[in-house]
């Protein structure tokens, strides 16, 4: 009679215990979600830290990056940092009289296969201060800064971490119409891609890439055709940051300045630090030096990866010669992939435009700067003229120089030797 009693009262009481097995089994999925959120949260923190979003926060990392490249470079004094032209007198008494006769301010360079023919400076780097311009002087590089953001586009291509076929969907697939887009495209000028940055006020770096990316349209009619917009360049530096999850700053140190030895080249943003940093002036005609500029930190801020670095011509030159000759890449010829090297058609890509098949450069204009590098295929001879007294609304184009670094690059590069 107690078995039966025993075994109806187990037969009727209530079946609780598979909800504590449940229950366990909840908890740890519960446990894991919570887990997987706060990993998420922490690698998004890391990411963030390198990437400041705001400009003080930026400048800081900017300052901190230039320090640790200090550190790591070798300091050392190279023929780029010295006057020259001595033993060629007459080449150097004629391009002398060509510039003197624009008024040219700023630095010029001549190099013929990789020996340094010519050096000369003129005018002042700051005139309050009473600082002349040197080999050493560093010149706000404007549009010439795409070539190395092409640069580490490439070095980035070459790990695996982006194909030149890429979409910008792949990244941005909130922009209309980005699947029609390739990185090709964006480096060649050929995207489609329209917007302007001019915000109001100093951007951080994560808010560059926010402002691009709320700025930036595509134009189909336009895609495949060649449209020079440097959007084109910010919406690859913003890519670059989401690839490398590095800050735009971090890898223009890391891959470009300390490997290179480039000791002459800063960021606007480090003005203040940078005692070798030229003013911009102001003026109808180079050389009057009445009216200094500093450029507006708005703008300095939105032109990340297009056009706020600063650098001396020998700085410049050492850093086009390492793209065209592809010594930064595993592969070299990888070079000749970005620039498009034989190609029948004259272009702009990877930041350069092709010169008659001879070689390839750049040219920028802007807060009172006007840059202008040539560099040989090979990149064993270039030009590179630097001035800090060039105001395109007044001067453009009787002032410039653009014409005669060309016609001097070719000059020097068809003669055998120079007298």
């Amino acid at each position: 009679m107690r078995q039966e009693l025993r075994e109806q009262r187990q037969a009727t009481a209530p079946k609780h215990h598979h909800w504590g097995r449940w229950g366990v089994l909840g908890v740890l999925v519960v446990l894991g979600i919570i887990g997987g959120v706060q990993w998420v949260q922490v690698s998004n923190q890391k990411r963030e830290a390198t990437t400041p979003t705001t400009a003080s926060q930026t400048n800081q990392l900017i300052a901190q990056n230039a320090k640790t490249s200090a550190q790591q470079r070798n300091q050392q004094t190279t023929s780029f940092d010295r006057t020259a032209g001595t033993a060629n007198p007459t080449f150097t008494a004629k391009l002398t009289s060509e510039l003197k006769a624009k008024k040219f301010s700023g630095t010029a360079l001549v190099v013929k296969n990789n020996q340094v023919v010519y050096q000369q400076s003129f005018g002042w780097a700051n005139v309050a201060k009473k600082q002349k311009n040197t080999p050493t002087t560093q010149y706000l590089i404007n549009s010439l800064q795409k070539s190395m953001t092409g640069m580490l586009v490439m070095q980035a291509i070459e790990q695996g971490k982006l194909k030149l076929t890429d979409k910008l969907s792949q990244f941005y697939p909130k922009i209309k119409n980005s699947k029609t887009v390739t990185i090709r495209q964006m480096l060649n000028m050929e995207a489609g891609l329209v917007g302007e940055m001019k915000p109001n006020t100093e951007l951080g770096e994560r808010q560059v890439y926010q402002y691009a990316q709320q700025h930036v349209s595509v134009d189909i009619s336009q895609v495949g055709q060649f449209d020079y917009q440097p959007i084109c360049y910010v919406m690859l530096a913003a890519i670059l940051n989401q690839v490398n999850h590095k800050s735009y700053y971090n890898q223009f140190y890391q891959q470009i300045v300390t490997p290179l030895n480039l000791n002459s080249t800063s960021f606007v943003q480090l003005r203040n630090q940078t005692s070798a940093l030229s003013m911009g002036y102001k003026s109808t005609t180079p050389s009057i030096y009445t009216d200094p500029q500093t450029p507006a930190a708005k703008d300095v801020s939105s032109r990340l990866g297009t056009g706020n670095a600063t650098m001396s011509p020998g700085n410049v030159f050492q850093t086009v010669r390492a793209i065209v000759q592809g010594s930064r890449y595993k592969t070299a010829t990888n070079a000749d992939t970005l620039l498009e090297k034989g190609s029948t058609t004259a272009k702009y890509t990877g930041g350069m435009y092709h010169l008659d098949q001879l070689g390839y450069y750049g040219h920028g204009v802007g807060n009172f700067y006007e840059d202008t590098f040539i560099v040989s295929t090979d990149g064993k001879t270039g030009v590179v003229f630097m001035s800090n007294d060039f105001y395109k609304h007044a001067m453009w184009p009787t002032w410039s120089t653009e014409n005669i670094a060309k016609a001097t690059f070719k000059s020097v590069l068809a003669a055998s030797s120079l007298s």
